[in-house]
């Protein structure tokens, strides 16, 4: 049989498990408001005002209120019992420019002040962020830092939160150009967060390209194998956080993915998805993953490891799919699980990880000393979603048919 043939066979083999993401995505579209609660999709136009709900400004000032405003921006805040007394107000800015996207979609705010009009909060609006990287923002009391400062004051500088990268980037840019629009101004320069940020995007780029070098022509990159590594672990791991993970998937298969400023992130999804599903071969894990490539490395320290018995492999196999099925069971019954909990990968971000997430690092990468990758070979139940887009499918009747086909002809 020629080899175009054999390809074409070969993609063909898989266009029942696209067939299979295809209906998955489309019942995912479908039914999330019901297993979420509803979520606003219609179109909005940028010049409408931010929606919120009353209900999160009287918690704020802590009684019933009653809102006035003559341009949807800024709001009044009176008492709802007696209308003419003001509390405050509340400027909730409009769609261009308090929908700035974080890592999950959009990010957007909302800003009280007092009677003075000095600011006394600032409030985020539901979103799909992670909320480990919300309550990293509350743990900091990243939003007081706006607190005390006259409306017409110079806009403070805040510096994005290490361990919530995004999260807070968006809501520092949706402050800073909510009060620069309703004060006709030009909003602040994040001149170098712009830089930084795409810098780290080109940078993750940069690794994925390097590992399909390595991919494609193993024995000519050999000698770039361990700083590939460690770029890995550095880049993708310690720096952007752009490691491939059930969390991850599952967060932007139901709300989307995040904004084409995450291109870097992107391209490792995407090379993670589409190169086993139409080559047969593992590449995100072999090649680009973080903590694959942390293993690999703490390995390297010491030289007598053993290898994994063939037992424990072949029964690690269906423990691997066994738990990816309890895993998706976990998440019918608990569609808001937070998976990041069960991962390892949130150990590179140290200051938003569970607890739990750096026990699963540490005892992998403990393991490492021992056996080659041995999170990766026996429990990782992200490789084992990405396994299953590289096997092929098996038709055991063709096979027997084919077999039976052959012998005929052989009699003949």
């Amino acid at each position: 049989m020629s080899g175009h043939l054999r390809y074409w066979q070969h993609i063909v083999n898989k266009i029942p498990k696209l067939l299979f993401l295809l209906v998955v995505l489309y019942a995912l579209s479908e039914n999330r408001d019901a297993v979420f609660g509803r979520q606003e999709r219609e179109v909005v136009a940028p010049e409408a005002p931010t929606r919120f709900d009353s209900t999160l400004v009287a918690r704020f000032f802590e009684h019933p209120v009653a809102l006035t405003t003559d341009d949807s921006v800024m709001y009044e805040v009176r008492t709802a019992e007696e209308p003419h007394a003001l509390s405050g107000y509340l400027i909730a800015g409009r769609q261009e420019h308090n929908t700035t996207r974080g890592f999950g979609g959009p990010v957007s705010v909302v800003i009280f002040l007092d009677r003075e009009m000095i600011i006394r909060g600032v409030r985020m609006l539901p979103n799909n962020e992670t909320p480990r990287f919300v309550r990293r923002l509350a743990e900091a009391r990243f939003l007081e830092q706006w607190n005390g400062r006259h409306l017409y004051d110079r806009i403070p500088d805040v510096d994005a939160l290490s361990g919530a990268t995004h999260t807070s980037q968006a809501v520092i840019a949706d402050v800073n150009k909510t009060l620069a629009a309703l004060l006709r101004r030009e909003p602040k320069n994040r001149s170098w967060d712009f830089v930084t940020n795409y810098l780290g995007e080109f940078a993750v780029l940069f690794v994925t390209i390097m590992s399909l070098a390595c991919f494609l022509s193993p024995e000519t990159t050999r000698k770039i194998r361990i700083p590939l590594l460690v770029l890995s672990v550095a880049v993708l791991g310690i720096w952007q956080g752009a490691f491939v993970s059930l969390s991850l998937l599952y967060n932007w298969l139901l709300f989307d993915a995040s904004s084409i400023a995450r291109f870097g992130t992107l391209a490792v999804v995407l090379t993670a998805v589409l190169i086993p599903l139409f080559t047969n071969r593992d590449f995100y894990c072999a090649y680009l993953c973080p903590f694959g490539a942390a293993q690999e490395l703490v390995g390297k320290l010491w030289p007598g490891k053993r290898p994994i018995p063939k037992p424990v492999l072949k029964g690690a196999r269906w423990g691997r799919r066994l738990l990816l099925a309890a895993i998706v069971g976990l998440l019918i019954l608990r569609p808001r699980f937070e998976l990041a909990d069960i991962e390892p990968f949130t150990a590179f971000l140290i200051r938003a990880a569970a607890t739990s997430s750096i026990v699963l690092a540490g005892i992998g990468l403990g393991a490492s000393l021992f056996f080659h990758r041995p999170w990766c070979r026996v429990v990782c139940p992200t490789g084992e979603l990405l396994a299953i887009l590289r096997r092929r499918l098996r038709y055991p009747k063709l096979r027997e048919r084919r077999r039976d086909d052959e012998s005929a002809d052989r009699t003949v």
